[in-house]
């Protein structure tokens, strides 16, 4: 039978040509067959890998060292599989053509499958299927190579001193596949370390042909090296942006409108406003507001937040030791990447590294951040005997202050029964507060369970709206409809007041204006809304505008100065004194119910909704619409002036 077949079949490329353990898959040369299986390393091939681990060389021409590097690492470090390939910018199967890459290198490095499982730091099901190859021993043969019985054959008849064709003749394969065994056999013990000499004796090649095996190893493995250089290079430049991106993302899926509005709320409080005052301008109801407090109520104002001096590392920092570290750069090369001395960047490391010998920059950051307070143990918590007398003190009525008082008096000597009044009203009225029973809340003067804020700031806002001048000093021909351009406005509100509509109506004319504000209805967004509803407007056709006390009409001074319009203000819960406007809300209320979300109408749909509104006949105005009679109106007011214009340029001729 001939054997030409097999031996061109068993051909594969020697493990020379693919020493890196970043692609970690053997590519084959000559026709793709036709079943399209995947082509297996030779043996030996991930031991020859060891001189990666031990910092060499190992980059093959179409795999990212760097990428490789990062996904094991933060495989490591317990990520995910989909985060760690989303991350190291590579497909999760490609993610797993390292971890089994890895998890064979570790098996042939005599670990155990627990012990390879635990080195990889993943569970995945694909473990054992990858241990039963390991041990079938068929992970690292191709599945057109001859039978490993013949191979065995041939190196028991190579070991008696017989010839490669004599060998290759009683295992029964060609001469080029018993040539190409021996060329992987000579790879194979210079990865383990042999000399090239005795790798050339224990083979018993010809010198011509060792040095040319030779010759290729040290070109291939040059080039590995300046291809894996490379790549660790591109990746070190771009950590820091890589880093800065992450985060900018993250931020960016944390910042929801309530946060927003809830920074914004904040900001209001520290500068003095009151709750009423600041849940006005960020547009939410006082309720909102109370609610606001109760959910932030131990957090700290934005002024007085905890910033890290630039002494300590910032969590930046951290994430771009842990991707270097990732990327095996030595400490003084991560160092001179962040610009901060070696000896931080290892007090740093060996800091912070869990029993897993893992560095995880996040807990690292946190626990930074708890070192720095210089935590302790709460002083009534600590100490029994004093717990006990501030009980029974405050059993008896007595305040904070007097115990306090009390105790300096008492144990003038020992400062470990001394207590702050401070610290007894925050154990008792502080969520959170520890140390007292809060049942002494009720022996307490004011006989509060909770305390009540006091804000930064002495200035306090005396009304919702102020300077308004109300609608008992509105000129008397804004009544008798005569002239046109006196307005009324209003909001109304969507579903739990989270979005609102502006309408104004014209009282004349009862022509009507609707505008949508889909995002936030406070005073800063009202003030725009009416400014770019009446900027289109003459003068003659916008001289007053007539609104209830709501608080979106803080800003109306800026409103009145900017459109040079008197804005009047109705009594409270006098709804009769706005009527038009009244009617409009109705008849928008049609189109826009009550109880829905507003702000999913697009401008163009509200536009269609103020047009349909504005061309249906009015019994007040004799069945005319209010859009005819708005025009005409316009349209005199427009030939009144270039009357007047005309009039005057004359008389100045004369």
């Amino acid at each position: 039978m001939s054997n030409s077949r097999p031996a061109r079949g068993s051909s594969c490329t020697p493990i020379g040509a693919y020493p890196d353990a970043a692609l970690r898959t053997f590519r084959r040369r000559g026709p793709t067959p036709i079943n399209k299986r995947r082509v297996q390393p030779p043996p030996g091939f991930y031991r020859s890998l060891q001189h990666l681990r031990r910092g060499g060389v190992g980059m093959a021409k179409n795999a990212d060292a760097a990428a490789q590097a990062r996904f094991l690492g933060l495989v490591r470090d317990g990520r995910g599989l989909k985060y760690s390939a989303r991350t190291a910018g590579v497909h999760l199967d490609v993610g797993y053509q390292w971890l089994r890459a890895e998890f064979l290198f570790l098996r042939e490095g005599g670990l155990d499958c627990e012990q390879s499982r635990a080195t990889l730091g993943c569970v995945t099901s694909k473990i054992a299927v990858w241990e039963a190859s390991f041990i079938s021993g068929s992970y690292n043969r191709h599945h057109l190579r001859v039978e490993r019985s013949r191979e065995k054959t041939f190196w028991s008849a190579f070991a008696v001193r017989r010839t490669v064709r004599q060998s290759a003749v009683i295992a029964g394969v060609g001469s080029s596949t018993a040539y190409r065994w021996i060329e992987q056999r000579y790879y194979q013990l210079r990865a383990d370390g042999v000399s090239e000499t005795q790798a050339r004796r224990r083979l018993r090649l010809s010198k011509t042909r060792a040095g040319a095996w030779e010759s290729r190893r040290a070109l291939r493995n040059r080039k590995a090296e300046r291809g894996r250089d490379e790549s660790i290079q591109v990746a070190v430049r771009e950590s820091a942006a890589r880093i800065a991106a992450e985060l900018a993302t993250k931020a960016a899926s944390r910042l929801s409108r309530s946060a927003v509005r809830d920074t914004r709320y904040w900001e209001l409080i520290t500068q003095g406003e009151t709750n009423i005052a600041a849940s006005t301008l960020v547009g939410v109801t006082r309720q909102t507001g109370i609610n606001i407090q109760r959910r932030a109520r131990q957090r700290k104002t934005l002024t007085g937040a905890d910033v890290p001096s630039e002494r300590y590392l910032s969590l930046v920092e951290r994430l771009q030791i842990a991707d270097l570290d990732h990327l095996k750069l030595s400490i003084r090369a991560i160092a001179r990447e962040i610009d901060r001395a070696p000896s931080t960047v290892k007090r740093e490391l060996d800091r912070h590294r869990d029993s897993q010998g893992r560095y995880l920059p996040h807990v690292a950051d946190e626990t930074a951040r708890r070192n720095r307070s210089r935590p302790r143990e709460h002083k009534l918590l600590a100490n029994d005997v004093l717990r006990r007398v501030v009980q029974r003190k405050l059993d008896r009525f007595w305040s904070p202050e007097e115990i306090g008082g009390w105790l300096k008096l008492k144990y003038p000597e020992d400062s470990s029964m001394w207590l702050c009044m401070e610290t007894m009203y925050r154990a008792l009225l502080v969520a959170g507060g520890k140390g007292l029973d809060k049942k002494y809340t009720a022996k307490l003067r004011s006989g509060r369970s909770v305390r009540k804020p006091r804000w930064l700031g002495s200035a306090r806002s005396l009304g919702a709206v102020r300077n308004m001048t109300m609608i008992g000093d509105r000129p008397e021909e804004v009544d008798t409809k005569v002239e046109v351009g006196h307005w009324e406005g209003d909001l109304i509100l969507g579903l739990r007041c989270r979005s609102a509509m502006m309408t104004l109506r014209e009282r004349k004319t009862q022509y009507g204006i609707i505008v949508n504000l889909p995002v936030d209805h406070t005073a800063e967004s009202v003030k725009n809304a009416v400014i770019k509803a009446f900027a289109g407007l003459p003068k003659r056709m916008r001289r007053t505008l007539t609104w209830d006390q709501g608080t979106e009409m803080c800003l109306h001074r800026e409103i009145s100065a900017a459109l040079d319009l008197k804005i009047y203000f109705a009594e409270r819960s006098s709804p009769w004194q706005r009527g038009a406007n009244e009617n409009f809300n109705g008849l928008t209320r049609q189109y826009f119910p009550k109880g829905t979300d507003l702000s999913v109408h697009s401008h163009a749909h509200v536009r269609s909704v103020t047009r349909e509104l504005n061309t249906r006949p009015r019994k007040n105005l004799e069945y005319a619409t209010p859009a005819t009679v708005f025009n005409a109106e316009r349209r005199a007011t427009a030939h009144r002036r270039r009357t007047a214009l005309e009039l005057a340029m004359a008389t100045a001729v004369t």
